[in-house]
Order: C-alpha cells, then structure tokens, then sequence
C-alpha cells in the first residue's frame, strides 16, 4: 500500500505521520478577511436587520449593557464593533457612565484583568476599567424568567432583565453541536442551573448528535431561550456577529435581531466553513498542546477537543459505526487543578458510571460546593459544573467509536480514565485501528482542526 506523509497538530510542535495515499486529509481555505473591515462593522451596525437602528432604541437615560464572547475568541471584531456602538449611543444622548461592558463567559473561568486587555485592547479596556468592565458570574447576580415551552431553565444575568438595551457581540465559527457559534447571550450571561438545563441531556440526546444548526434539538433549545428572555424583558437584544478566519480576522459581520440574522450567518458559515467528506472507518487528528479550555495535558480536555473535532459533522458521523479514531496528543495526566479545580474529582466519578450521563445524579453537589464556587468567583477557576457537561458531549465519541486511541507521550493510566485507549506511537495505534477495521480501511484526516482548518464536515 502507498502512504502519503501528513503534518498533523502535536502539542506545540506538530508530528509527521504516513497514511494511506487515498486517505481524505481536511484542508481547507481560510477565508479572507474583509478588505475594510470598520466601514463593515459600521454600515452593519448603522444598518441592522429587523430591529431599529440603535439611537431608536434608547434615549438620554437609558442603562446599556454590551456583552461579548470571552477570550479566547478574538477580540479584534469587538476593537471594531464597541467604538461604533458608542458612537451611536453618543448620538441619542446616552452617557458613557450608563454602558458597561460584560465579557459573557458562562461557567468558564472568569478572565483576569492582563486577558481583558489583551483581548480588548487598551483603549477600551482603560476607557472602561475597573467599574464598566466586568465578567459575568454563573452563580450570583441573576434574575429567574421562568421556563421556556421545552422546559429549558431561564435564569440570566441581572443584567437582562435591568439593562434598557443589551448589545451582544458574537462570533460566529463551526461547533460541534448546533452547527454554529453566534448569538452567544444564551450561554455566556447564563446561570450554570440555566445553562446545564441545555448542556447535559440535550446535547447528549441523538437529535443534537448532526451539527446542521437548522435542524438540531440543541439550536432548537437555544433559539426557544432567546425569544423566552425577549417575550419576559418585552425588549429585543441587539445582536453583532461575525465569522472568523484562523487568524481570528473578521471575513463578516451580521447586525441586527435574532432570527433573522441567524440564517444570514449560517448561509455564510456554509460558504466558509463547511466541507464534504465521505464516511471513514478510521478517523486521525492531531491536537495542539492547548485551546479554549486548557492545556492537552489534561486527558478529560484531550477527550473533549476530540470530541469537538469529532461531533462537528451534518447528516452523518465522520466514521461508521465501530469505527476508530486515532487522536495524536501529548497528555501526562496533569491537571491544572487551580483553574480546574472539579475535573479530578469529576473524572473519577465517571469511573464509577455505565456512562456519562450517569453523572447527573452528582449535579447538584456541583452546583453548591461552596468551596469550589469560591474558587470560581475570586479566583479565576472554571465553574464546577463545567466537566459534568464536557462528559455530557464527549458520550458520543465513545459509543460512536469501537475505540478512541490517545497515541504519543501520554500516561496509559490517565488515558483508561476517560474512557480511552493509549498507544505508544502512531504506528502503535495505526496497527491497533486495522485489528478492528481490516487492513483496507477509509481514512479520514484532519490534521490541524484547532490551529488552521475547524470545518463544518458534509459527510456523505
């Protein structure tokens, strides 16, 4: 058999691996940045759909709340959006003392002050600083709508309910579940009760399982949220969003009321971002040695960027039924247990249940530990619901695939914990991989899904 040598993703230096000449390697066109991206933002914002202008929305008095995606999602479209946002404001009289701006980071760890500036920039972030700029907190400060019709708990910042006008700032790239990013106020002004009502059972369901984000429960759910807080508040939430290239430069940028410009982004994020494929029996990918929630080194991370990679497909799964995935990884079994604090204990749990799932009977000890929730609220720790949901979606990927291999410098034992199979090396694995397939298998590659090519899969 022919191979063909592939550079995938490998901690922080990537690895060499040979594959099958005919195997599928993902590599797609980053799209291009937009050619005068502030006039964009501008003319977008100045011109929003469905929803009228922003002067139309408020007046002198009024209480003005600009929420954005947290860190690590770029903070260039928000350096672009903010200036104009207040502009805007400016020209219906609203003073600059009634804005303030709140990084939306749902049960994720609350981001220091260095990553705020980094992100925003220091003109915004020392225009606003400490008493305007703040991040949202899961766990206080909130204000109970109700439930929605699919019975989704509805509990928000307080800053839904009392702002006059909320201005949310999205990003719009692929997800592994719903399809796509955007429109975010569901999740990142959420309480981890409200959250959790749509992160654990619904995106652990079959009929979130196909990320086409027309028709997955879990989009369904998000959207019902949405027009909840809306219908409760009687007011609309100004959305911006924007699509992403790799280097996190705005290719477009969407303004206005949701739904309506919900279509319009994923048209876009179609043309951007999806990718056919066909069906495999054995799926490889490489991991960098860190994205949104951490470092690889933790295996319940290495398990649930997998999971990202591997969930991120419409109409089918990457690979058949008892098929294989191979994720290349560098994972020593540590785990950052300052800024993840639940995860050890969380990742033993799991050793006691038939599956993740099983872990929604320790739910509510993780919504009320009080020494965790201190390390959350005062110390830059993530929420310890967080790895109940993460084992919520990464289900899928363990019962989907016959085996998931974790092949490079990894701890075996931390490996079994999650669930996975460890492996010495790549060929270890590949050899592994073929005992189940057979020794003509179709491969499916996706070498640099985190640091260059994150696709919406087509699998035919």
């Amino acid at each position: 058999m022919k191979n063909k040598k592939v550079l995938v993703d490998y901690w922080d230096r990537g690895m060499e691996i040979d594959v099958p000449e005919d195997a599928q390697v993902v590599v797609r066109s980053d799209p291009p940045p937009l050619a005068d991206p502030q006039k964009a933002f501008a003319d977008a914002i100045r011109n929003p759909i469905a929803i009228p202008p922003i002067p139309g929305l408020v007046s002198k008095d009024s209480r003005v709340t600009i929420a954005f995606d947290a860190p690590p999602r770029s903070g260039l479209p928000r350096r672009l959006a903010i200036p104009i946002i207040m502009d805007e404001l400016k020209k219906a009289g609203v003073p600059e003392r009634n804005v303030t701006l709140i990084c939306a980071s749902g049960v994720q760890r609350k981001r220091t002050a260095s990553e705020l500036r980094q992100n925003l920039g220091d003109e915004i972030f020392n225009r606003f600083w400490p008493h305007r700029l703040k991040t949202h907190d899961c766990s206080q400060n909130l204000v109970y709508l109700g439930e929605t019709e699919m019975g989704d708990y509805v509990e928000y910042n307080a800053a839904i309910a009392e702002s006059d006008l909320v201005v949310y700032l999205g990003t719009v790239v692929p997800v592994n579940w719903g399809g796509f990013t955007g429109t975010g106020v569901v999740i990142g002004l959420g309480s981890a009760r409200s959250i959790n009502s749509h992160h654990s059972e619904v995106i652990a369901h079959p009929e979130s399982f196909d990320a086409e984000p027309r028709k997955t429960l879990y989009m369904k759910h998000k959207l019902a949220i949405n027009a909840h807080i809306e219908k409760v508040t009687k007011k609309k939430i100004f959305y911006v969003d924007a699509c992403l290239n790799s280097k996190g430069e705005p290719c477009a940028v969407f303004a206005g009321h949701c739904p309506e410009i919900t279509e319009l982004a994923w048209g876009k994020g179609d043309e951007f971002y999806r990718y056919p494929v066909k069906q495999a029996d054995i799926m490889i990918m490489g991991l960098p040695m860190k994205d949104v929630y951490g470092t690889t080194s933790n295996p319940l991370l290495v398990l649930t960027y997998a999971t990202m990679v591997f969930r991120c497909c419409a109409k089918k799964p990457p690979i058949r039924k008892g098929g294989v995935v191979i994720v290349l990884a560098k994972c020593d079994g540590t785990i950052d247990e300052r800024v993840r604090t639940a995860d050890r204990e969380v990742i033993g749990l799991f050793g006691n249940c038939f599956s993740a799932l099983d872990l929604h009977d320790y739910k509510e000890e993780f919504f009320t530990r009080e020494d965790l929730i201190y390390r959350y609220r005062h110390c830059n720790a993530y929420h310890p619901s967080h790895p109940l949901w993460l084992f919520y979606e990464d289900q899928y990927i363990l019962d989907q695939a016959s085996k998931v291999i974790i092949a490079g410098e990894v701890n075996p034992g931390a490996i079994r914990q999650v669930g996975c199979t460890p492996a010495q090396d790549f060929s270890q694995a590949w050899n592994m991989a073929l005992d189940v397939v057979g020794d003509k298998p179709d491969v499916l590659v996706v070498p640099k899904y985190f640091s260059r090519d994150r696709v919406l899969y087509e699998v035919k």
